[in-house]
């Protein structure tokens, strides 16, 4: 199964300006690749050391070997923050002061999350059938909770929320694996994963249409949390240069 790709338009939404400078708190390579085709410049941060050094090697993107609870860089230094699906990994009551202090008045920190769409009926059955063998069957918490944390916090003065929904075509096989991958699957004897797998490939030939593939549906939770420099425990005057960051 092909990597899911964002949505030009929930890409752009996130960015809000063209050529911004931002600071993307990085977890992989997918999302500073999207940016900067998209010609923003980026500072990447990441506490991951080999990333770093993959992230070093594109083009527009300089690494910063950190955590977002400590960031290295002066005050106002960004136009935007970029999180995705990763904002809940970290100490939000010191990492939302740290990036507001680093965003630029009238900046945002955009966060977003990729998360299954159970609204289709056919993936209301699979659930369905997944939750005879285990009752938490595709019940997983995706982090997309902590996206609450910037309504309720003080250093970002307005949250703007909004949904994008993404397809990711999906083929027989696809599907078993997927199944096979859920930890409901290790639970299971051989007999039993068997027969789920039976009745999954039942599913699917029962809701495909002859030919094509079926797609699984996800939505993109998105965040822009506009920030406020009034609740910062010191002054934050913007430098009079431009980008400078002491690295």
């Amino acid at each position: 199964m092909a990597r899911m790709e964002l949505p030009a338009e929930a890409l752009d939404w996130l960015a809000v300006w063209r050529g911004v400078r931002g600071l993307v708190l990085a977890g992989d390579l997918g999302l500073p690749r999207r940016l900067t085709a998209a010609g923003h410049t980026l500072f990447a941060l990441t506490d991951d050391v080999t990333l770093a050094g993959r992230l070093g090697a594109l083009d527009k993107v300089t690494p910063l070997v950190a955590r977002p609870e400590a960031i290295p860089a002066d005050p106002c230094q960004f136009e935007v923050a970029f999180a995705h699906q990763n904002l809940h990994r970290f100490d939000l009551s010191q990492a939302l002061p740290q990036l507001a202090r680093v965003l630029r008045p009238g900046g945002c920190l955009s966060a977003s999350y990729l998360v299954r769409d159970d609204t289709v009926p056919w993936v209301r059955r699979l659930a369905a059938l997944q939750r005879r063998y285990g009752p938490m069957a595709m019940r997983g918490h995706d982090g997309h909770a902590s996206l609450e944390a910037l309504a309720g916090s003080k250093y970002f003065a307005d949250v703007e929320e909004r949904a994008f929904r993404v397809w990711q075509r999906i083929g027989r096989d696809d599907l078993l694996s997927l199944v096979t991958a859920q930890p409901l699957a290790a639970n299971l004897t051989p007999e039993q994963l068997d027969q789920l797998l039976g009745q999954v490939g039942e599913l699917y030939d029962g809701a495909v249409r002859p030919g094509e593939a079926l797609r699984l549906p996800f939505q993109l939770l998105g965040v822009r949390a506009w920030v406020d420099h009034a609740e910062l425990t010191a002054p934050v005057q913007p430098p009079d240069s431009a980008l400078s960051i002491p690295l």
